[in-house]
């Protein structure tokens, strides 16, 4: 199998962040910028030129913004669009301030229909939200993205199939260093962060494939379906 990953489009967040240097005026579940629609219009474009691997199967984290990010994909893919409650974004992602308080629970699913009409929702997804757990912390995000990984391997590892996920730029560092295989640490923390812009991708091919192949890891942070001042993170 392959492995895409793809980073979700600019946020209200990112763009309060980049523009602030601040988290405080942050909001729990944002929606894309008119930048972040475009960034992920451009990257729907590349699949339908060919210069992105079409997917077999289109994931998404159930984040308003993955979602918006994910449906002109899946338009032009002419795919389902799979909602999968365990690759949204880590810990503060529900705060307005990071490290306490009390997770939100996400969008309803009837707001999460209405971005993308081949949305597929899953079992725990509906109009109380999707998000019915406590606070996470990095080591439990880590232990998540484990579990992804070997779902994704379970499902698609020896085939030659192309998985895609839109997901988000701290939980991507985890995905990607638990299908390499380098862990975080016991605390989920790690010194080495790989840059992943918004609509940025990730392309890795499992070894299950090759035999005793290692892991081929054939770009990271690819961003050339951007340009000037749509390059953002």
């Amino acid at each position: 199998m392959q492995l895409l990953m793809i980073r979700h489009g600019e946020s209200v967040n990112n763009k309060v962040f980049a523009d602030t240097g601040a988290w405080d005026a942050r909001v729990p579940d944002p929606a894309l910028t008119d930048r972040g629609r475009e960034q992920a219009a451009r990257l729907a474009a590349a699949f339908v030129d060919g210069r992105l691997p079409k997917p077999d199967v289109l994931m998404t984290s159930l984040m308003r913004r993955a979602v918006q990010t994910a449906a002109p994909l899946a338009d032009a893919l002419e795919l389902p669009l799979i909602g999968h409650l365990q690759l949204h974004e880590v810990n503060g992602v529900f705060e307005t301030t990071r490290g306490a308080g009390r997770p939100h629970p996400g969008s309803p699913a009837s707001d999460l229909r209405a971005e993308s009409s081949r949305l597929v929702l899953p079992v725990g997804a509906d109009d109380t939200g999707w998000y019915h757990s406590p606070f996470e912390t990095e080591a439990v995000a880590w232990r998540r993205a484990q579990a992804v990984v070997d779902d994704l391997t379970a499902s698609y590892g020896g085939t030659d199939l192309t998985a895609a996920i839109v997901t988000h730029g701290h939980f991507s560092q985890y995905v990607l260093r638990a299908f390499i295989g380098w862990p975080a640490d016991a605390d989920g923390g790690f010194e080495t962060w790989f840059e992943l812009n918004n609509t940025g991708t990730i392309l890795i091919q499992h070894p299950a494939l090759w035999g005793s192949r290692p892991v081929d890891v054939r770009w990271i942070n690819r961003t050339d379906h951007l340009h000037g001042d749509l390059l953002t993170w």
